[in-house]
């Protein structure tokens, strides 16, 4: 039995990361038969329609306080409506590969903003860490500017749309608990699909309906796999792995974005963005996983350790 459990948490977590991984790409292909707003918006509206579909069917309460009501909002926008059509205008203009590489950076800008709003300490390593991950972003951008303004814009827009996932997980952190993780997602996937249908509304003016069937397929499965199944996935994994097993997603997931727009896109990644990519990865290394061996302190004994 233990080895069955372990294999089904070793299954979860790559498929997280594989879908994770795979999204990046869904959508560079969906943007070829739908403007990003409606995308969104369809595609969030099936994610809600899935979510209440396995409140109902597995009976899971919907807190109904005040605080569960506002995080929902609020992480409607943050991990919602701004970052999701930041990046989908983003993918207008950049490779898939390389959105996903600039999102690497979120745990560093994660860890600046935790040390400002819960005092979280800056330890030496943190700093290179950071240091060395802000680097990437400047030889990813240099880059952009050395092929384009096109595509500098595509970096400027998928940066803005990380800083903005990255406050709404700072809000996640600070008020987003004690609710089941299937029902805290009702709420943001709700406000995603009315803010961002209103504003296609005003904008896209076009009608879904019209969507050829890949169009419509990548929707389906950004929806059900990339906004429902692998936030069910995490939250499992999260319940049987420690954090930083879990935090090598964080390498993963973009490694397999490039891999998959290259195979399946034919994306070209140039040296100078591999070596931005480089440093970002390095740097949340050193920044997140990466700790230097101590000597058990006074309170090991008692299994409690000291980390950075």
């Amino acid at each position: 039995m233990l080895q069955f459990n372990r294999g089904r948490v070793v299954a979860a977590y790559l498929g997280a990361c594989l879908v994770w991984g795979s999204t990046w790409m869904a959508i560079k292909v969906g943007l070829r038969g739908a403007p990003p707003l409606t995308s969104i918006a369809v595609r969030m509206t099936i994610a809600t329609v899935i979510v209440l579909a396995i409140l109902r069917v597995g009976r899971i309460p919907l807190p109904r306080d005040r605080r569960f009501v506002a995080v929902g909002i609020a992480l409607g926008f943050f991990h919602i409506v701004l970052p999701y059509t930041l990046v989908y205008y983003g993918e207008q203009r950049i490779p898939s590969g390389l959105a996903a590489v600039l999102y690497a950076a979120m745990p560093l800008v994660v860890a600046l903003i935790a040390r400002a709003v819960f005092g979280d300490r800056l330890t030496p390593r943190k700093i290179v860490g950071i240091v060395a991950g802000m680097a990437g972003v400047a030889v990813i951008f240099s880059d952009s500017l050395h092929v384009g303004p096109h595509e500098a814009v595509g970096v400027v827009i998928v940066t803005l749309s990380m800083l903005a996932a990255t406050v709404g997980s700072i809000i996640t952190k600070r008020w987003a608990y004690g609710y089941h993780p299937v029902a805290s997602l009702l709420i943001p996937f709700a406000v995603g699909a009315v803010v961002t249908g209103v504003m296609a509304l005003a904008v896209d003016r076009v009608n879904p309906l019209h969507f050829d069937a890949t169009t419509w397929l990548t929707i389906v499965y950004l929806a059900a796999a990339g906004s429902v199944t692998a936030f069910a996935l995490f939250f499992y994994v999260m319940q049987h792995l420690e954090v930083t097993v879990v935090s090598y997603q964080t390498f993963i997931i973009p490694v397999l974005a490039v891999l998959l727009g290259r195979v399946v896109l034919g994306e070209q990644i140039s040296l100078r963005v591999a070596a931005g990519a480089g440093l970002i990865l390095a740097g949340v290394s050193l920044a997140t996983v990466y700790r230097n061996p101590r000597r058990p302190r006074a309170g090991a004994a008692r299994g409690n350790r000291q980390t950075d």
